[in-house]
């Protein structure tokens, strides 16, 4: 795969700059002819540059661009016009211009023989592995345009999932950067100015007070290193979590037992696991051929485990119901609706329920995540406020004493 810069003019004479990712150098010329494009210089970039495209970076397509995209072909497929021909009309519609240049790509490689999926494959960040096996699996099948269709419908499904999950985080994450803001402006600027005034009266203060002000004077001096260790902690567990498998294992574990963000992770998983494997097997697909791309898709590396270790015992010639069960990180619903499943042999129709069932759970936590968390932020607001009361209390009677004397 080479990766060239090109200056080119283009059908309405304007000078345009791309870069273009192709297998040869044979085929840049009928590329750029393909595009309308007329080059002027062509320079081979270095490999490495493909890390630093900052223009797709800027213009990454987004999954609801991908969704439209795969409407479109599907009602292109229905229609019976070529595949080639609809992307280039996609194409030239497209604002985006990294889609712009997807669209063009795709087009051309099927016009030059290639097959859809196979067109896709360099794609599989935008399109997504189950997504690119779908496309395998209706031109093996003569369904592309059913497929194409389920595809556009799991991804709306999925985007909708992660959006209320997302939704449902959101409030957590404030109400906590909320209350510690507060706890720090009390300690920053509220409590000194009491302390300077039991200072001027010499009140004997209570270890309870002392310890009150040993922790506002500390938080005072090295607030910005707090701030600045707080950062770098992020930073430094987003860099192991990145790199480090069995630290993520460990973190993500430890997620899940968060009280509420752990329920609404958890729920989540659930309902991604089932929707995506319903996918993939009333689509055709064999299960632990599923499961393998959903051991790839599904971000939770306790999740990630679960499913390769589920596919190796099924490959062993274990139920998949058994498999999960062993694994102990599915409920117990799941593992019971699944075993039906594969009684009845209606296995696509029970993992149907578990993802409604857990979209649903996470659709009412997302809008009613105020008052599951509401006991919880006043319960650490109420205990902070005790011992700053149990700390003051006595000092400032103290003190209101000693005015009344003078």
């Amino acid at each position: 795969m080479g990766i060239y810069l090109i200056e080119a003019i283009d059908q309405e004479g304007k000078k345009q700059k791309k870069i273009i990712h192709v297998t040869n150098e044979a085929e840049i010329f009928p590329l750029l002819e393909f595009t309308g494009l007329i080059p002027l210089k062509i320079r081979k970039l270095p490999d490495y540059y493909k890390y630093f495209n900052i223009k797709r970076y800027l213009y990454r397509v987004k999954k609801q661009e991908v969704i439209e995209v795969l409407e479109n072909l599907h009602l292109i497929v229905k229609s019976g016009l070529p595949i080639n021909t609809g992307l280039m009309d996609l194409a030239e519609d497209a604002e985006n211009p990294t889609l712009k240049e997807m669209l063009y790509d795709m087009a051309f490689k099927i016009q030059a023989g290639e097959t859809l999926s196979q067109a896709s494959e360099s794609y599989r960040d935008i399109f997504t592995d189950v997504v690119i096996s779908l496309f395998k699996i209706g031109e093996e099948t003569g369904s592309l345009d059913k497929t194409l269709k389920d595809a556009a419908e799991h991804l709306k499904k999925i985007e909708d999932l992660k959006s209320k999950t997302k939704q449902a985080l959101i409030y957590p994450a404030f109400a906590f950067f909320s209350v510690l803001g507060a706890m720090i402006f009390w300690l920053i600027y509220v409590l000194p100015k009491i302390v300077d005034a039991f200072k001027d009266f010499n009140i004997e203060l209570p270890t309870i007070t002392l310890f009150i002000i040993k922790v506002s004077d500390f938080t005072r001096e090295y607030i910005l290193l707090i701030i600045f260790l707080i950062i770098a902690s992020f930073i430094i567990i987003k860099i192991l979590r990145n790199k480090n498998k069995t630290f993520r294992l460990k973190t993500d574990n430890l997620i899940l037992k968060v009280p509420i963000i752990g329920l609404i992770i958890e729920n989540f998983n659930y309902a991604f696991f089932a929707e995506y494997i319903r996918l993939m097997i009333q689509s055709g697909l064999p299960l632990y051929q599923a499961l393998n791309i959903m051991e790839h898709a599904i971000k939770n590396y306790v999740f990630k485990i679960a499913m390769k270790n589920s596919r190796e015992k099924i490959e062993l010639g274990k139920s998949f119901s058994d498999a999960l069960k062993e694994e102990k990180v599915f409920s117990p619903l799941i593992i019971r609706m699944i075993s039906i499943g594969e009684q009845t042999g209606a296995l696509d129709e029970q993992l149907s329920y578990i993802s409604n069932y857990y979209y649903n759970k996470v659709e009412y936590i997302s809008q009613n995540i105020a008052k599951m968390i509401e006991p919880i932020i006043i319960g650490v607001v109420g205990g902070f406020m005790l011992i700053i009361m149990l700390g003051f209390i006595g000092p400032i009677y103290d003190l209101i004493s000693q005015v009344s004397r003078m």
